[in-house]
């Protein structure tokens, strides 16, 4: 996934995730996307290595790469 690519649902996700861990629920919550769209944009976000699930349980998230950051 090219930093380009990313979704103004993928920046808004990121933009939580800078803050440190967040969960699922919450970012549904603060982002204002559906459950569905947060799941299917974690799912890319965390295949593409700039998102990683550290509690599965309760579906806690913490960024590894920004690709904001890496882009010029």
């Amino acid at each position: 996934m090219d930093p380009d690519d990313l979704r103004p649902a993928d920046e808004a996700i990121l933009d939580e995730l800078e803050g440190g861990r967040v969960t699922k629920g919450a970012l549904v919550d603060w982002t204002g996307y559906s459950r569905n769209t947060v799941y299917n944009r974690l799912e890319v976000l965390e295949a593409a290595g700039y998102v990683k699930c550290v509690h599965e349980g309760t579906r806690l998230f913490e960024l590894v790469d920004d690709p904001r950051k890496n882009s010029n």
